[in-house]
């Protein structure tokens, strides 16, 4: 997609081969750190001289902020779903900045504080994949979709949170 062109500088760290570099280590079952190690070259020239590629698809998830908030999802280069989504509200905005998913649940509660200073607690949140900080893309149930209800996360209905998941594992870029 377009949008990852300013991002790549063949020579130069930058956030595409981070997300790489995390999705081998998951692959490989090693921490993913992003961080080109010894083991990380091991492990890419094994696939290499055994001819395999990536495991799964080269996936991308691309944020719009313009109302009405949408998330497109690529698959090796091409759109795969176009879905409303919710970003965070102007006191907690959504972080509009590409990163690598570092962290996924099936299912889990989600803590913290609210910009009034109370706390929630909302358990059960599903298809969750962390990717900034604590924001996530993941499922959450509002009376509509596509402008700014979150807390930063990027919000969809639970049906599209469960689509989109399997496209997410770790290092794809948000």
């Amino acid at each position: 997609p377009p949008t990852l062109y300013v991002l790549w500088q063949a020579g130069a760290p930058n956030v595409i081969t981070k997300g790489a570099v995390m999705k081998l280590q998951d692959e490989t079952k090693a921490q993913p750190t992003g961080i080109v190690t010894a083991y990380v070259w091991k492990a890419l020239m094994m696939k290499v001289n055994a001819g395999k590629s990536a495991a799964s698809s080269y996936n991308y998830v691309d944020v719009d902020s313009k109302i009405p908030q949408t998330l497109t999802l690529y698959q090796n280069g091409r759109v795969k779903s176009i879905i409303r989504v919710n970003l965070g509200i102007s006191v907690a905005p959504t972080q509009l900045q590409t990163d690598p998913v570092y962290l996924r649940f099936t299912s889990q509660t989600m803590t913290g504080t609210n910009p009034d200073g109370t706390t929630y607690n909302d358990p059960g949140v599903p298809w969750v994949s962390y990717f900034n900080g604590g924001e996530a893309l993941h499922g959450f149930i509002r009376p509509s979709y596509g402008t700014p209800q979150s807390l930063g996360c990027v919000e969809m209905k639970f049906e599209n949170a469960k689509k989109i998941w399997p496209y997410t594992p770790i290092g794809t870029l948000v």
